[in-house]
């Protein structure tokens, strides 16, 4: 009986590492993106609110070339940041809709489903005030860089900066630059823009 017990607990054994083993394989991947916040969408010039917070586009510029210090009395010493492809900057009105609150996970989406975060260029950093307070409204401004061909149907998408908060809320902004506008806008882009204040 002894024999035939351990030759039962081998089987077994065996049959539990082989099932262990095919559960590693077939293991349900979870979906990311069903983590992701859902959206609220809008289209720039228009509030777009949600629970937490409500955003306005009031203004979209591109530039080849953007100048962050600039000396009037010698242009030489003027700061001068270049792309091979083109910044895209938006102005935004913000306010909280509850509580204080600041945003985070800004980024430009593009019609191929491409998403590029802030430039990140020395200089070139983000203008807002950091805290939006509850039914006062506050300016914000973002800078991003992007090849030339991927400024037709952009979207803006701004989150809250709770980086542990997975049910966050989130707008989805149409930029409303659609095949005409981003010709008009790729046409002649300037060089030496200066950032507005936000």
């Amino acid at each position: 009986m002894t024999l035939l017990r351990r030759v039962g607990a081998g089987v077994v054994a065996a049959a539990l590492l082989g099932v262990s083993m095919w559960l590693t394989y077939v293991t349900p991947h979870l979906d990311v993106r069903l983590l992701d916040p859902i959206p609220n969408h809008g289209h720039a010039g228009k509030v777009v609110s949600n629970r937490v917070f409500s955003v306005r586009v009031d203004r979209v510029d591109v530039a080849r070339s953007i100048v962050t210090r600039t000396d009037a009395l010698d242009p030489r010493k003027n700061r001068r940041i270049t792309t091979s492809g083109i910044f895209v900057i938006v102005y935004l009105g913000v306010r909280s809709n509850q509580k204080p609150v600041g945003l985070g996970r800004v980024r430009l989406t593009t019609r191929a489903g491409l998403h590029y975060a802030e430039s990140g260029r020395d200089g070139l950093v983000t203008k807002n005030s950091g805290i939006f307070e509850p039914m006062l409204w506050g300016n914000a401004s973002y800078v991003f860089e992007i090849p030339r061909d991927q400024l037709k149907g952009a979207h803006l998408i701004v989150g809250q900066s709770d980086p542990l908060n997975q049910l966050s809320a989130e707008a989805d902004v149409d930029l409303g630059i659609g095949a005409a506008p981003a010709g008009r806008l790729l046409a002649h882009p300037p060089d030496d823009y200066k950032l507005r204040d936000a």
